[in-house]
Order: C-alpha cells, then sequence, then structure tokens
C-alpha cells in the first residue's frame, strides 16, 4: 500500500508506544506542524514527556527503517490505514471530539463513505428481538451502511443482517491481532471478505475494559443514527446512544414490554426523546430514503400461521395448531418455514413471535 507523507506522518505517529492520544495529537502538530507553530506544540510535548522520551520518539518517527518495518508488520497482516489526511476518511467522524488518528481497516474501505446508521444492543437480547434485529438490518442495509460491534447478541444479529448485502462494519474494541469475542472470529471472517472491519488500535494491543467506552464513539460518530435494539438500564448500547445524542446524530429504540430487563434502556431512551422504531421506514422515513422492501411470497397455512401470531402474540406451538385448524406437526413446519423467512422468532419452550 502507498501512502501520501502526510498520510505516513499519522500511520508512524500512532506507532510510537508510550504516547497518549493528545500526545500523538502533539507530537504530530510539533513534527508536521506549520512553521512557526510546530516550536510550541515541541515545548507542551517536552513539558509533558520530558525532552528525552521527545527526542527517542522523533528519532523514531524520522527513521526509515523504522517507517518500514511498521509498513511491512501491517501490509503482513494485509491492513489498510485511513488517515484524516486519506480521501477514504469519513467527514462525520472527522468532526468528533478526539477522532482516531488512523483506523486500521480490512475490506472494503469505500464503504467508509457512505451513508451509516449504528445498530447496538445488549448481548442478552431476547430471540425475538435478536430476529428483528436482524431483519432489520438486512433491510436497511439495502439502503445505508450497517455499522455495529462484534459481541454476542444484538451486534451478531446485526452483522448477520448486513452481510448479504456487504454494507457491514465492524467496529473493534482492540487491535486485530486480538478477537473478542473469539468465538466470533469466523463472523469477522465473513465481515472482512464481505464489509469492512476496522479499530483505532495497533494490530498487536490487547482488548482492555475501557476500549468498549473508546470503541463505541466511533460506531456513533460514523454513522447518521444510532438504532437501539435492546440495553438494560446500564449497557454500552446506552452508552453509544448517548454519544450520538452529544453529536447531535438521531437516535432511535426498539419499544419492548414491561418487565423485560433488556428494553428498559430502551423504553427510557423513548421516555427522554428518542425515536421509537417499529419499521425500518422508521429510520429510513427520518433520513428522506427511499426503500421497498421484498414481499416474500407465503403459502396460504404460512399467512393463517402468521396472521394468527400478530393478532394473539407469543403462542405455544399447540395453541397455533389449534388456532388455524391444523396439526400440531404441520405447525411447526409452518412455524420453522416462517422463522427461516425471518418472519417469526421462535422463543423458547416451543413458542414463537411474529417479527
Amino acid at each position: 500500500m502507498t501512502y501520501s507523507q502526510s498520510e505516513l506522518g499519522y500511520i508512524i505517529a500512532d506507532s510510537l508506544e508510550g504516547f497518549t492520544y493528545k500526545q500523538k495529537a502533539c507530537f504530530l502538530a510539533a513534527v508536521c506542524g506549520k512553521r512557526g507553530e510546530h516550536i510550541k506544540y515541541e515545548q507542551i510535548l517536552i513539558k509533558s514527556v520530558g525532552g528525552g522520551v521527545y527526542n527517542k520518539m522523533r528519532a523514531l518517527f524520522s527513521s526509515e527503517a523504522y517507517r518500514a518495518q511498521i509498513l511491512e508488520r501491517l501490509d503482513a497482516r494485509g491492513i489498510v490505514c485511513v488517515t484524516p489526511e486519506s480521501a477514504e476518511y469519513p467527514e462525520r467522524l472527522a468532526n468528533i471530539p478526539a477522532p482516531p488518528h488512523v483506523l486500521y481497516c480490512r475490506g472494503r474501505t469505500s464503504l467508509l463513505k457512505g451513508e451509516c446508521l449504528g445498530i447496538v444492543g445488549s448481548r442478552r437480547t431476547p430471540a425475538s428481538t435478536l430476529a428483528a434485529c436482524k431483519k432489520f438490518a438486512g433491510e436497511i442495509s439495502r439502503v445505508m451502511t450497517v455499522v455495529t460491534g462484534v459481541a454476542d447478541g444484538a451486534d451478531s444479529a446485526a452483522v448477520k443482517g448486513g452481510l448479504e448485502s456487504g454494507n457491514i462494519i465492524c467496529v473493534l474494541p482492540g487491535g486485530m491481532d486480538h478477537i473478542y469475542p473469539s468465538s466470533n472470529s469466523s463472523l469477522l471472517k465473513s465481515v472482512e471478505e464481505r464489509g469492512l472491519i476496522i479499530s483505532e488500535w495497533q494490530p498487536h494491543i490487547a482488548v482492555q475494559r475501557y476500549m468498549f467506552t473508546v470503541r463505541n464513539r466511533i460506531i456513533a460518530g460514523l454513522s447518521r443514527g444510532v438504532l437501539v435494539v435492546s440495553a438494560p438500564k446500564k449497557s454500552g448500547a446506552l452508552i453509544t446512544a448517548n454519544y450520538a445524542a452529544d453529536y447531535g446524530r438521531e437516535v432511535f429504540a426498539f419499544p419492548h414490554s414491561l418487565g423485560i430487563s433488556a428494553g428498559e434502556g430502551c423504553n427510557e431512551l423513548i421516555k427522554n426523546g428518542a425515536a421509537l422504531c417499529t419499521n425500518p421506514l422508521d429510520i429510513l422515513g427520518a433520513f428522506g430514503l427511499e426503500y421497498k422492501a421484498e414481499q416474500q411470497p407465503l403459502t396460504p397455512g404460512e399467512r393463517k400461521v402468521l396472521c394468527f401470531l400478530k393478532d394473539n402474540g407469543r403462542s405455544h406451538v399447540q395453541a397455533v395448531a389449534a388456532g388455524v385448524g391444523v396439526m400440531a406437526f404441520e405447525a411447526v413446519t409452518l412455524l420453522s418455514s416462517l422463522e427461516i423467512k425471518g418472519l417469526v422468532a421462535r422463543c423458547g419452550g416451543n413458542n414463537y413471535e411474529a417479527v
């Protein structure tokens, strides 16, 4: 990969370990800033880290051998860097407080410049909500790029929904050498092949607890709006929603029934002004985007079962069978077909619910 000198400045400065985010910004201003200003930042940094550390970092930054080593490591991992000096760096992200100095990318970096919607939620999301999340992500991704994390639960459902179109971005909490959770490695590989995975951390940086909160600002920063599909009273999804609100982005939320702990945060968001969302058109309409849902052909039996569930809510398979006048084994077949089509969700204990 070939980078401009200004792009290289960000990449090499970001590789200098021991600097905080603010110190790296100060270092860049000291070594790459406008003539007359760089001395000011140099003095600020020397006061912060000491002259010896500053001189050592400056020597590394200027070393051709060190630069070549950093670029070789990135190339060996198949990583492309996008910096604020790159054409692909998204304007929305550039305008948030503390935008990433470097985005380490694998996949289609062109997705960074499109219209994005963040979809986030709890690891402990009810099955019916996971099915709805997957369906929403699939439909939204035909018009916008879905941005989410990599956790089990809602994140994974959003990823699976967006994979069909390939308009999906996963933001990692740490470096690409440390996938968390490791159980989602194969799912992330699919994202890398069809969509995009990104991190603001050098590949070898292991995940630490605080990185999840820091990562959430990127999901909100990339996105025109954020949809929260599930959230307890305290959750990372609510942190992402707060970032979105702070950045002036739209916040949407799924409504939840009383007594569902994973929905308490969503209901609170709606009470506080988030847009209640029950249909992808609620989101796309807010942004002035057009979308026509693909109508899936249903058999007469499937239509009866789907109508029954919509009218009666969550129901046991025996109740469905009695309600539509078929044998239990026939109801199971119809429900399974509707589940495959993403129209119903299995809720445990042979109960089903329309999505």
